[in-house]
């Protein structure tokens, strides 16, 4: 007798392979999402370029309770309203007891970045079809230059959540479009209140020009926009109203400074693209010449193309541009670059897979050896070199990092030496790839990295000749990224001289080897120098007579 499986009408059957093999899959993503999302947020200090504004203007909404308009200690206007700051301290104080305040603030993060993936993986999903989630969570994932700049304080994590439920609700409206509302109104209120103005205005553009286009051009769409713009008025208001009310200058110079430029960076935009966004660019460009004669026809290619375009345009004229700026195109890319999985050659999946194979390969290689050398000291090249640019970092052997680092190791290893390789085997290749050195660095390079990067030692020196002497010190000659993180580690914001004048006995200079120091301090006694051993500069510390 022949039974169809599908249908457990005794109920009590097992679940077909083939279900079995899709909640398998599903099960393999969220673990490999979990990982590739809590690694690298606690653990190390904040690193000086990517983390210092953040952790300054979350320390002054700690100290001061400053919840309208922090500051950085470099800052005198506000660069972007408060939201990530403001969520970052709750997790901050929510950890205080069992973590430093820079990593409870980092697993503020992780909020973000499930909010950024849960939305990719649902607009992929509306748009492509059951199964296909994944998949452009996988791709997000192994984007090669995603993952340093998503594990940092920036305000740019939350942009990107707040572009990503946007762009979900623009593919949602239709189906469910009260829904949408809400989403589309969160989307814009997250995006302008962790970035401003220019995420908003490629979002307003973007739903715009989409009104011309058939599948948006229907009443049910200018009902889900209204509502959409009403919700976000509603939650970008409140803030608006106190800045008004309480930051009235701030606000007015926040209004008023430059958004954009005269001239467009195309070219810088599309060189970031061509190695920020792999591995999806090959699969996007196979995309839109594979379906060029149909994308008009086509939402699932005709939304994130829009979207693509519309970014590029105006992120080229605006006055931000790093790599930070690049992460909003993976959005559209991850969703537009499934189409061309199960369709590519075998050739070019096997290509696009050995590429992986030979990077990830190749830096896990050299991860592993600079760890060896660093515990052995040997090979000695390598060790000298690696000593060198740890600051002479002496390295202990940690049990516990070894052995999460062999173990995924050893699981990327067997899943590239699989004999069966589909398309998108490839891309759980890419993704498992990059978590894995991602992985590594963090558990076998990290202390190195902390000892090269760190100003918790020479700050905390600075420290406490201040809670003996002062709690006022004019700078001179400090990066904004070293006053920020001067203040982090004493509590207390340095003063520019040359600009206000408060009075303080105690001043930290920045010099070089053969300059000296400043003619206004002369007559200040030298209480103490400090200086890290791969920088350039040392400072001094004087204190007036």
């Amino acid at each position: 007798m022949r039974f169809d499986l599908e249908h457990d009408w005794q109920g009590n059957m097992t679940t077909p392979r083939r279900n079995l093999g899709e909640k398998t899959k599903l099960q393999f993503f969220l673990i490999l999402a979990i990982i590739w999302i809590f690694t690298g947020l606690i653990g190390f200090v904040p690193w000086q370029a990517i983390e210092a504004n953040s952790i300054s203007q979350i320390l002054d909404l700690i100290q001061n309770e400053e919840i309208i308009a922090p500051l950085a200690a470099s800052d005198i206007t506000l660069a972007a309203p408060p939201l990530f700051p403001f969520v970052a301290s709750f997790f901050a104080k929510l950890f205080a007891t069992i973590l430093p305040l820079h990593e409870g603030a980092r697993l503020s993060n992780a909020l973000w970045l499930a909010i950024t993936l849960t939305s990719i993986g649902l607009t992929t999903r509306e748009l492509w079809g059951v199964g296909y989630g994944r998949q452009a969570g996988l791709l997000f994932i192994a984007s090669i230059g995603l993952i340093l700049n998503v594990h940092s304080l920036t305000p740019d994590v939350a942009i990107l959540s707040g572009l990503s439920l946007s762009f979900y609700s623009l593919s949602l409206y239709y189906r469910r479009p009260f829904r949408s509302s809400l989403l589309m109104g969160s989307g814009l209120g997250v995006s302008f209140l962790a970035g401003g103005f220019i995420p908003l205005i490629i979002t307003v553009i973007t739903a715009f020009i989409l009104y011309f286009f058939s599948f948006w051009r229907n009443n049910r769409y200018l009902t889900f926009m209204g509502l959409s713009l009403a919700i976000s008025i509603a939650i970008i208001a409140p803030w608006l109203v106190s800045m008004k009310y309480f930051q009235n200058d701030l606000l007015a110079e926040f209004i008023s400074q430059p958004i954009f430029k005269d001239n467009g960076s195309f070219f810088y935009i599309l060189s970031g693209i061509s190695w920020f966004t792999w591995p999806s660019l090959p699969l996007v460009i196979f995309a839109v010449l594979k379906g060029y004669k149909d994308t008009f026809k086509k939402a699932r290619l005709l939304l994130p193309l829009i979207f693509s375009l519309v970014y590029f345009f105006v992120i080229s004229y605006s006055t931000k541009q790093d790599q930070l700026s690049l992460m909003p195109f993976l959005i559209p890319f991850s969703i537009m670059s499934v189409g061309s999985i199960d369709g590519l050659r075998r050739s070019a999946a096997s290509a696009l897979n050995l590429f992986g194979v030979l990077i990830f390969g190749f830096i896990g290689a050299l991860i592993w050896l600079g760890w060896f050398a660093m515990q052995t000291g040997f090979p000695n090249k390598i060790f000298e070199r690696m000593f060198y640019l740890s600051a002479n970092f002496n390295a202990t052997f940690e049990m516990l990092p070894f052995i999460i680092s062999i173990i995924f190791t050893a699981y990327w290893a067997l899943s590239i030496s699989k004999q069966k390789i589909t398309n998108r085997t490839a891309i759980s290749n890419w993704g498992v790839g990059i978590t894995m050195i991602w992985l590594c660095l963090i558990m076998l390079w990290g202390p190195f990295i902390d000892n090269v990067k760190s100003h918790k030692n020479i700050f905390s020196e600075v420290k406490q000749h201040l809670v003996q002497s002062s709690s006022c010190i004019y700078i001179h000659n400090l990066s904004n990224n070293q006053v920020n993180l001067l203040h982090y580690y004493t509590g207390i914001k340095g003063i520019n001289s040359s600009k206000v004048n408060r009075g303080c006995y105690l001043a930290l200079i920045s010099l070089t080897e053969d300059s000296q120091i400043p003619a206004e301090y002369n007559g200040w006694d030298e209480i103490w120098t400090g200086k890290r051993l791969r920088d350039k500069n040392y400072f001094v510390l004087v204190k007036k007579k």
